[in-house]
């Protein structure tokens, strides 16, 4: 495939979570549900297991996207944090856990429902390894946004995870396909130190005050990632002239596509890429 450009003649769409509408969040099979919708490329989650293994999950426990919550070995462990576990104990968990309703019901082509039949029963929590993979395979571009290990996580796991990231993708040839993004800042910052050709985005909360041109500069990223919630138009234009490519999250809703599209933001983040596209 062609080499990741950030900034395009339209947006491109991400799908967040791997399309989390469409199968369950950072699953494979959302991977394939995403492209199989259209999504030029998908937003997913990475994070540490106690053996130094990188694997796709977005919140900093197991208990919402896994049946870690009546697992044995993991209900006598609450609040099931994945660092305190090896690889191979996650694997024995079910990452099965049907989407709930995220997109507007009248902004599809088919109305939305819920596939149970579909959804494959063995899910598993991916390795980063199996989904860039499977994101070479169907010719995607991924985002992968590093958690924020610096807090409440033993500090080998933050020191580690920039560069077991950057290497993977190296190792796999994927310089040209990827994007790292993350809410630390500093892993950014550490990101262009070590692999200065994979294209980097600073991820910012809806309540973001700050200067974005100055904080992408601070840590030389190609992106900025804001929530989209209080994005002007005169924001994404002076971000924009500065050369750097805006891709707002979280964007399911029809006037929220077309409002971001006016403005001139080089992507979309979206749980609905079935109906964005």
């Amino acid at each position: 495939m062609k080499p990741l450009s950030l900034i395009n003649d339209k947006p491109l769409i991400w799908a967040h979570r791997g399309g989390r509408s469409l199968a369950p969040e950072n699953t494979l099979q959302a991977l394939r549900r995403g492209h199989e919708a259209g999504a030029d490329g998908w937003e997913t989650d990475v994070q540490l297991t106690k053996d130094g293994e990188l694997i796709i999950l977005h919140d900093l426990n197991l208990l919402r996207t896994t049946n870690a919550g009546v697992h044995p070995l993991f209900r006598a462990n609450r609040p099931a944090l994945p660092w305190r576990f090896t690889l191979e104990e996650i694997k024995k968990l079910s990452a099965n856990v049907f989407p709930r309703r995220f997109c507007p019901p009248h902004y599809s082509e088919q109305p939305w429902k819920e596939l149970p039949e579909t959804v494959h029963p063995d899910l598993r929590v991916p390795t980063l390894s199996e989904a860039l993979d499977i994101t070479a395979e169907l010719g995607m571009w991924i985002n992968i946004e590093i958690k924020d290990l610096s807090h409440d996580v033993p500090e080998e796991f933050s020191k580690t995870v920039v560069k077991k990231v950057t290497d993977m993708v190296h190792a796999k040839g994927m310089d040209t396909q990827v994007i790292i993004s993350s809410f630390n800042h500093d892993y950014m910052r550490e990101s262009k130190i070590v692999a200065p050709q994979i294209f980097t985005g600073i991820l910012t909360p809806h309540e973001f005050t700050g200067d974005p041109v100055e904080a992408a500069k601070a840590v030389k990223a190609d992106a900025w990632h804001p929530g989209l919630q209080f994005l002007t138009g005169e924001v994404i234009q002076r971000v924009r002239e500065a050369g750097i490519a805006i891709n707002p999250y979280t964007v399911n809703k029809p006037e929220d596509v077309s409002r971001l599209t006016k403005w001139g933001v080089t992507g979309l983040v979206t749980d609905c890429p079935q109906s964005i596209r």
